[in-house]
Formats: C-alpha cells, structure tokens, sequence
C-alpha cells in the first residue's frame, strides 16, 4: 500500500511528527511508500527546501519510499521554480496548491490568485499531478465557531464550501489549459464525487480523487461525545449518510485511492487552543481494510484502490507489500477511532 498524503512536520514541528518516527511507524505497518505534504515549518516552497527535505528522509535509511510535494504560491517565478525541480527530482511526485485555509499559510483563496497558478502551470507544460485541498474560504462562517460545541466545526466549514470549490478549480484549470493531474485530496461528500464524474466528461485533463479513514469510519455526530475536539479536521466529518455512501463509492471504485491525510498534533493542541485540526491517520490502515473486505471488496480492488491507481496517476512505479496486522495506536498521544 502507498499513501499518498502525509503530514511528516518535523521542522518547528518536531513535537507533532518527524520523518524519522513516521518513516518508522509506516515501515513497521507495511506501507510501501508516503508521499509528504508541504505545508510544514518552513514550508517546502523551493529547490533548497526540497533538498534538505529529501536528504532528511535519505538519513533515516527507511526502506519505505518517501514522496514529496512542493507548495505552490501565487508568484509565477516561484511556481516555475516548482515545476522545474519536479523534472529534476524523481522524489518530487506533485505539486500541492491549498485552495482553502488548513494547518499552515499556504493557503491562497482568491480566484485571480487561483487563476494565476493555474495559467503559470499551464505556460510552463506542467503535465504531473496537482493536488488540491478544496475549500472555498467565501462559503466559511466562523463565527459559528464554538470549542464547547466541537460538531459546530461542521457548520464553519459547510459541505457547500467543498463543493463549490471543487467545481471552481475545475473550471480554473480548463480555461487556462491545465493539461496535468488535477487530484482532489481528501473528499468527503458524495456529491463531490458526482461534480468529478460529471467534469471527467467536460475537460481534457485528468482528474482523480482520494478519501481518507476517518471520513469512511467516522460521522460528524461522534463530535457531541466525550472529546469531541479531537475529531477535528479540514475538511470536517459529514453526516452517517454520507460516510456510507462514500464507502460505497469506493467500493465501486468511483474513488480513486485511499490517502490518510496522517497528521499528528499533541492532545494538548487539540483539546485547547489552537483547536487543532489533524488526526493520526497510519495505525487505522489495518483495521480499514479489514472492513473493506468485510464489505465485499476483493484482492483486485484493494490493489488498485491502495497502490495501482496510485502508481498510474503519478508515473511512479513501487513494488506492494501487504499491510502488517499490527495496531499502533501507542505510537500517538490520543486515537481518534478508540469508540469505533
């Protein structure tokens, strides 16, 4: 199995993750590979930043492959700089832009500056995979905002604002003549999916789309219990509804791949303030596929919904190695499946 999204910190972020104990826990789980985000701190924005970063994951002489993303602005020489360093490094798997607000200050939420990004990869032939977090940060009300009440995180980040925004890049990314991947990260509504199926037949780039454990485990309404801030996350869990139904999409494999969207914090930043949003995502792998196989998904499936489509989207070619059956829930200071 590859993950392709990944939260590896390490930087000013050591105490939440490094590359080192990752790379640990995903070799002792049996992953074949982890593809990193870069909204670390510093961020992964240039040459400099994507060497150091990749001669960190070199040092800890893990057998599992290590991937990396570069963030993207909206300035063009930065961008260009990007693109060219995804041609010289074959660790660089993608470029991320984030659409909407998440963990970081990566963010870039005005449509001339998402434009810009867009007709930037364009003129410069980019044709690797874009992954995008979408969230449109003009559907966003944060005044409903209560940490006393965590499920109102639901109601600040609305389904519509996931929506919304994916239909946008869509539409960004065809007008300016993106002729690359465009991958959604972590989807968590059905009708998300449908807005895909729907643009696949409208636009002459790829699209694909990945859904993390906890929006196929968890629902929204785990938030009214006990701790319920520590189910926090970007984007939010939605209704028992849709989380089974977005199961079932997968199982029909209208979703492309499975990504964890593994991102540890301390319990102390997630039950205070800053009300962290992020989970530990590796040790539920397991378990997940388990409950796939329960459902009725065969090897076949499994392959291509955790490594095949993966390996095809990107380009990349990984050798697959079957997931241990080993729980590591002790590995982080809270586990955020524990009442499944």
């Amino acid at each position: 199995m590859i993950d392709p999204h990944v939260h590896l910190r390490d930087g000013k972020q050591q105490h939440k993750e490094t590359i080192r104990h990752g790379l640990s826990v995903a070799e002792r789980i049996g992953l074949a590979g982890v593809f990193d985000m870069p909204n670390t701190n510093p961020p992964i924005l240039l040459r400099d930043d994507i060497v150091a970063r990749l001669a960190l994951a070199k040092s800890t002489n893990s057998s599992v492959f290590y991937g990396l993303y570069c963030g993207l602005t909206s300035e063009p020489a930065q961008i260009a700089e990007a693109v060219a360093c995804t041609r010289e490094f074959d660790q660089l798997v993608g470029l991320k832009l984030f659409a909407g607000k998440s963990t970081g200050d990566l963010s870039i939420p005005d449509t001339v500056s998402q434009s810009k990004v867009f007709r930037t990869l364009a003129e410069e032939k980019y044709t690797g995979v874009l992954a995008i977090h979408c969230e449109n940060e003009a559907d966003f009300k944060p005044e409903l905002w209560d940490p006393e009440k965590p499920i109102t995180h639901t109601q600040v980040r609305p389904p519509i604002a996931e929506v919304n925004s994916i239909e946008k890049m869509i539409a960004l990314a065809n007008t300016a003549g993106f002729r690359g991947n465009l991958h959604i990260c972590h989807i968590s509504l059905p009708k998300s999916v449908e807005a895909l199926e729907k643009a696949r037949t409208l636009v002459k780039f790829r699209i694909t789309c990945g859904v993390t454990p906890h929006h196929l485990l968890l629902y929204d309404a785990m938030m009214d219990q006990e701790n319920g801030l520590l189910l926090k996350m970007n984007p939010p869990l939605r209704s028992k509804n849709a989380r089974d139904e977005l199961l079932q999409m997968l199982l029909e494999e209208r979703i492309d791949w499975i990504e964890t969207d593994h991102a540890p914090h301390r319990k102390s930043e997630k039950l205070g303030p800053p009300y962290a949003s992020g989970i530990p995502g590796f040790p539920i792998l397991p378990r997940l596929l388990h409950t796939l196989k329960n459902k009725g998904a065969s090897d076949i499936l499994l392959d291509r919904i955790t490594h095949q489509n993966i390996c095809d989207a990107f380009g990349i070619n990984i050798p697959n190695k079957p997931i241990n059956d080993i729980k590591l829930y002790h590995e982080y200071e809270f586990n955020p499946y524990k009442e499944l």
